[in-house]
């Protein structure tokens, strides 16, 4: 609600003063990546499974309220969390630009080389830190940057989408299917962090981690906040 509050005089610097509207959008990506970077050096904010359990022993209540102390410090924050949005926020203007130019579509080259360079991206954010200990710069830069390369793959899928360049992918998002649920997906988005704390808050005792079992919680997840968003 905050960033949707100050869009506009986002949105109006870009349309009438393209240069101030291009240096507001710099500042704040510049601001939000200095914000976490600063935040997770200051406080050691390594906060993978693997670095946690680096050593073998694990401290679960001091695992938990540093965890805790991260998301207080960082990840509920407007100041750290407000690139993906700006991403969002370009991708709209360059759409709206493109149409009044009325730019050609990308050649194929081009085309296949952003598919690889999303893909790459965005399975970097998801998938780079498994198996591996990060160092504290290593974490540093993975906290200010991944959720703001995350949304760089993101909205190279939507700009092919509605530039009619996205193949089957596009026929399989355009599906009509998808209608009802994601009309039904943002208010469980919005309820079930009040599932997840509840769970977790009311455990006794720990579980063994496993896939299957994080499968299983994360479709119990699902379902809790699919009943409870009535």
């Amino acid at each position: 609600m905050q960033f949707y509050i100050i869009s506009p005089l986002l949105l109006i610097s870009l349309w009438r003063w393209p240069k101030i509207g291009y240096s507001l959008m710099g500042l704040l990506f510049a601001t939000s990546f200095t914000a976490y970077f600063v935040i997770t050096y200051q406080y050691d904010y390594d906060v993978t499974p693997e670095s946690i359990a680096a050593g073998g022993s694990i401290n679960v209540q001091g695992m938990m309220d540093k965890f805790t102390d991260f998301t207080n410090k960082t990840y509920t924050k407007p100041y750290t969390r407000i690139s993906p949005y700006l991403v969002g926020i370009l991708l709209g203007y360059f759409l709206n630009k493109r149409k009044q130019n009325n730019s050609p579509k990308l050649n194929t080259v081009t085309l296949l080389l952003g598919w690889i360079v999303a893909s790459s991206i965005t399975l970097a954010c998801i998938f780079g830190l498994y198996g591996r200990q990060q160092t504290l710069i290593e974490a540093c830069f993975y906290n200010s940057l991944s959720r703001t390369c995350f949304a760089c793959g993101v909205a190279w899928v939507v700009f092919v989408c509605v530039s009619g360049q996205g193949g089957v992918v596009n026929s399989i998002l355009s599906w009509d299917v998808w209608i009802p649920l994601s009309r039904l997906t943002y208010c469980a988005y919005l309820v079930h962090p009040m599932v997840l704390q509840y769970v977790f808050l009311s455990m006794r005792r720990r579980f063994e981690y496993s896939n299957i079992t994080m499968v299983c919680i994360a479709c119990y997840f699902s379902i809790c906040s699919s009943i409870l968003k009535h």
